[in-house]
């Protein structure tokens, strides 16, 4: 069997996909978009799905502890799935005191990666591009600096907003993923007849 003999089956599937594709990315577009509009919410959501991604890690954990041939390493390993266990019954049971110490750790990571790039573009400085990275920088400082004064009122909506602007743009790209896979088909299709 050819290339060309097997396209028309692979044509099919691509199509079937891009219409899954574009439908999910409208979905994600409107879930992200709510995130945006309801950012107390988004940041609710944001603080439950942590929290059940730390339990099922700290699940994880302390079973794979039990793989460990030492003593030494599946203890701490236990310890850390403990912990993640913890963390995560925390954030299940209190999200909205959960988001407070969530906003406090985006800022933190904000602030250090900034301060990070914003270094490694004055090293990179003779280089092409390295103004980017240095407006990248100085934009994560910005934003951790702009979590961080506003504490604890920014807990009410940067968890919603920043999630929300990270799903709206997967939601984006997607659509437009699903769009250029439908370009493909159609230019498969003219180049098949």
């Amino acid at each position: 069997m050819t290339s060309k003999e097997a396209f028309p089956s692979a044509q099919s599937a691509f199509a079937k996909s891009r219409s899954w594709m574009v439908a999910l990315g409208i979905v994600t577009i409107i879930m992200g978009s709510a995130a945006i509009l309801f950012p107390l919410f988004g940041s609710i959501a944001v603080a439950i799905v942590i929290g059940f991604t730390f339990v099922i890690a700290g699940i994880a954990q302390i079973i794979a502890a039990f793989s460990y041939p030492r003593w030494g390493v599946r203890i701490l390993t236990s310890i850390v799935g403990v912990l993640c266990l913890v963390a995560g019954g925390f954030l299940l049971a209190n999200p909205v005191e959960g988001i407070f110490a969530l906003t406090i750790v985006v800022a933190a990571i904000f602030l250090v990666e900034g301060i990070l790039k914003t270094i490694y573009a004055f090293r990179m400085r003779p280089l092409a591009g390295w103004g980017w990275l240095l407006f990248d920088g100085i934009l994560s400082v910005v934003i951790g600096l702009m979590l961080w004064v506003q504490f604890p009122s920014s807990a009410l909506w940067a968890l919603g907003i920043l999630a929300g602007i990270s799903i709206l743009i997967s939601g984006w790209t997607m659509v437009m993923l699903g769009v250029a896979i439908g370009k493909l088909v159609d230019q498969g299709s003219e180049a098949n007849d």
